[in-house]
């Protein structure tokens, strides 16, 4: 198997009529869905899509999620996948950037994106996933029922990039990350044999298709699975998802676990379909897993991994978790995959020495689209250094103690700080100081808190307008929930922040509010 759409051409062939997808109220088989991508593969064609052209992909979980990856795959073009949940001043920046002719998305998307969008820069060719009518633009399902199939060989090669999903680089700025034909071939072969995928297995889908939690659809075709996909992670949602259709798999992030688990704890309902679990993205607590152990009644795997790599590079598989020592490490490296921990010098660590984690995995990235220096910067001879801090103990397994680069994830979204610092000073002469880190939260797993050193003699500036000019220039998931005035933002010698104080003052404040509530109430 060479490329990409041979997972989805190979499962049409030995299973037809199985059931590949369900989306919304929709089923459809093997072949169904292959028939689909063949007359996309047309409507790319028709539009002069050709090896390396860029399609872009704004949308929340659907059908076209998969179909237009695998349909650019078949004809040797990129799928670009873009953050719906992105400003339409951010997602116009990283359009400008790209190479892309096509854009295919939402009306939803649209209408908010339209007004903006001739900051593009040059002419997209605009496909709405539902009605067109309103905008006068084409419907994709009216052009892929009236396409022509395309399936013929074209020239492209194993190590050409099909897939790119942009995550925040180590600097805040948003990188387009290039995979491959075979690296997401080799990640389907793995996930199918260390998470023991099988062709009765169905597989839930409810995290973002625009992540690279997406690469668990490549794997459930190679193995011949039902994917179900839904664009709702509410707790109520995926215990009638999962119950409707006889879910054996899914994947989370521990705030959609925590939702979870607290409502079957409080209704009493059950899963009992479900085989395994998989969660990752964030930090997880011992006392949530303890929960998720006595609730769930099903296996839990934990990977750690990142976009860079095409998902997880260690796994903490079901029988780890017995082990409450072992439930606080991410695992031992996948098959494959080598993982080690490199110390300041270059050198290997030993076990119980800290180190930055660095991988070399058949299912490494290209690189980063159009930005060598930050290639160069994270690959190194073939190694991807992840910017993690971490050590191995003497069983092989990986415990993460540090992010290198203070990379904050919140509800799995990746949110950088300093991203964050640039918008709110850009509110000018107002703002004489700010400092943003991450902070834990119960529901989402951290959450982003600024700090803010208003100046003096200046126009007054409020927390509100502060979060809003964040959703607007970076999306909503990028707003602090905390913010938090001061005289002074207090620096070490060299200038770096010192976080503690600001963690501190944090928690005074919080404090101070309670007391002045309970003081009201009496």
């Amino acid at each position: 198997m060479t490329y990409l759409s041979d997972i989805l051409a190979d499962a049409a062939q030995r299973s037809p009529r199985k059931v590949a997808l369900r989306c919304k109220g929709r089923a459809l088989t093997y072949a169904q869905v292959k028939g689909r991508v063949d007359r996309l593969a047309g409507v790319l064609r028709a539009l002069h899509v050709r090896r390396g052209h860029h399609v872009s992909l704004v949308t929340a979980n659907a059908l076209a999620c998969v179909e237009l990856t695998f349909a650019c795959a078949q004809i040797g073009a990129v799928c670009e996948q873009y953050n719906i949940r992105l400003s339409p001043a951010a997602l116009v920046r990283l359009l400008g950037k790209s190479s892309s002719t096509v854009l295919v998305c939402s009306s939803a998307v649209w209408e908010r994106l339209a007004p903006a969008i001739g900051g593009v820069g040059r002419p997209l060719a605009v496909i709405l996933l539902d009605s067109g009518d309103a905008f006068g633009l084409s419907a994709y399902e009216e052009l892929v029922a009236a396409a022509e199939p395309f399936d013929r060989h074209v020239e492209r090669a194993a190590s050409d990039p099909v897939l790119m999903i942009y995550t925040s680089g180590t600097s805040g700025d948003p990188h387009g990350v290039m995979l491959s034909h075979q690296a997401l071939v080799a990640r389907a072969e793995i996930d199918v044999r260390a998470m023991w995928f099988t062709g009765d297995d169905v597989v839930l889908s409810v995290l973002p298709l625009f992540h690279i939690t997406s690469v668990s659809t490549f794997a459930a075709f190679f193995a011949g699975a039902e994917v179900v996909i839904d664009d709702s992670s509410r707790p109520e949602d995926i215990v009638r998802l999962v119950n409707e259709h006889g879910v054996t798999r899914m994947g989370v992030v521990p705030y959609v676990l925590r939702l979870l688990v607290a409502r079957l704890e409080k209704t009493g309902e059950r899963m009992d379909s479900l085989r395994y679990v998989l969660y990752g993205g964030e930090p997880i607590d011992e006392e949530l897993l303890v929960r998720c152990r006595r609730v769930l009644g099903c296996g839990l795997i934990q990977g750690y991994g990142m976009t860079e790599t095409a998902s997880a590079v260690t796994l903490l598989e079901p029988c780890d978790h017995d082990s409450a020592a072992l439930r606080s490490t991410v695992g031992r490296a996948l098959p494959g995959m080598e993982v080690t921990v490199i110390d300041k010098q270059g050198r290997e660590c030993q076990p119980g020495v800290l180190g930055e984690v660095a991988v070399k995995t058949p299912t490494l990235m290209n690189g980063y689209y159009r930005d060598a220096p930050s290639t160069v910067r994270v690959m190194r001879e073939g190694w991807y250094f992840t910017g993690d801090i971490g050590f191995f103990d003497t069983a092989g397994c990986l415990t993460l103690v540090d992010r290198k680069n203070n990379l904050v994830i919140t509800g799995g979204e990746n949110v950088y700080p300093l991203e964050v610092e640039r918008c709110i000073r850009g509110l000018g002469e107002r703002i004489a100081d700010v400092a943003v880190i991450g902070v834990p939260d119960p529901v989402w797993g951290e959450a982003l808190a600024a700090f803010v050193v208003a100046a003096e003699g200046a126009p007054a500036v409020t927390a509100d307008e502060i979060a809003a000019r964040c959703e607007h220039c970076l999306g909503g998931y990028k707003k602090p929930r905390h913010v938090l005035f001061l005289k002074k933002i207090v620096r070490n010698a060299s200038g770096k922040v010192v976080k503690d104080a600001l963690r501190r003052a944090l928690s005074e404040s919080a404090e101070k509010s309670k007391t002045e509530d309970t003081e009201d109430k009496e």
